[in-house]
Order: structure tokens, then sequence, then C-alpha cells
């Protein structure tokens, strides 16, 4: 008989403890709460600082170049470039900053695509302030060497319009009908 009433107050012990733990663990869950954040009316503004027609935007991209939020410009009608040929767009286009305050830029080689090495030498991107000066390091992307990828930060004045003037180099060995793609990002912040 002892043995089995050991058993029972151990049982009954045990029962206790679990019933205690459930009743520990309710209270935990019930100390939980709930929170929500909500975001409505996100609305899309305009761009404080976009591109703008400059006088080679035309020849290098067509009259649809530059999309309607001047976020993007896309230089796809560039003619072609003869072997050893230099070409020269002082104004492939034009960025503006329509912010109202300071905004700093930062253009940078996003991807380059096809025969590069094997027929250009070089493309040079330089930005060029509304007083004529070169602002920022000139990106030069070479065929042999060591390239330049990105401006660096540029701090651009509110209501200032600046040129992109790109540079190209064609190598004297070019095959006719060789291509290239290239792509430059502008960070603006």
């Amino acid at each position: 008989m002892k043995m089995s009433s050991l058993n029972n107050r151990k049982i009954i012990k045990f029962a206790m403890l679990l019933l205690t733990s459930m009743l520990i663990s309710f209270a935990s869950v019930a100390a939980y709460t709930e929170m929500f954040m909500h975001g409505s009316n996100i609305t899309i503004g305009t761009a404080s600082v976009s591109f703008t027609q400059g006088d080679d935007t035309t020849t290098m991209g067509g009259a649809d170049a530059i999309n309607d939020q001047g976020t993007e410009v896309t230089f796809d009608t560039i003619p072609q470039i003869e072997p050893g040929e230099v070409r020269t767009y002082n104004e492939a286009v034009n960025i503006t900053n329509g912010a109202g305050s300071t905004k700093t830029i930062n253009i940078s080689l996003y991807s380059l695509s096809g025969s590069w090495s094997q027929n250009f030498d070089y493309i040079n991107v330089t930005v060029i302030a509304a007083n004529g000066t070169t602002v920022g390091n000139t990106i030069k992307i070479v065929s042999s060497g060591s390239n330049v990828t990105s401006t660096g930060d540029i701090s651009m004045p509110a209501g200032e319009e600046w040129a992109i003037k790109w540079v190209i180099k064609a190598k004297t060995t070019a095959t006719t009908g060789q291509s290239i793609t290239i792509v430059f990002k502008v960070e603006v912040d």
C-alpha cells in the first residue's frame, strides 16, 4: 500500500506541475500584443533631378530618347562609328536639378556587353557644369588599362542644368557590324 500511495502522490505532484506550467504558458501568451504599420496613399511624385534634352540627344536616341518621367535616356540611334574614328557628343543629354535644393549625383558604369575590347579603345563620360567646367571624375572605360568607373559624388546646385559629354573611340582594327551595349547609373541623394 505504501508503494501505491507514493505513486499516487507523484502523479498528483506531476499533475499539479503540469497544470501550473500550462497556466504560466497561457499567461505568457496573453502578454503579447499585436501592432500594425499601415502605408496608404503612397504616391509617385516628380523626379527632383531629371534628364533633359541636350544638343545631341535626338541624334543619339531619337525624339523619344528620354522617358516621360525624365529618369531614363536611351541612346539607340547612335550613327555607326568608323574604324579609328573619335566621336564626340558635347551634350549627349543634360541633367537638371529641379529640387529647389542642392542634390548629390553620382554617375557610374552599370554594365557593358558586346565586342568591347576588340572594337573600341575607349568611352569617356564627363559632366560639364553650367559654367563650362568639368565636375567630378571623367568616367574612362578603356579596352586596355585601368578604368575610372564613377564620377564620384558631385554636389549639384538647385536650378542648374549640366551637360553630359560622351567621347567614343573605335579601334582602327574594328570589325564592321560589331556593337556594344553600355549602361550608366545615375544616383541622386
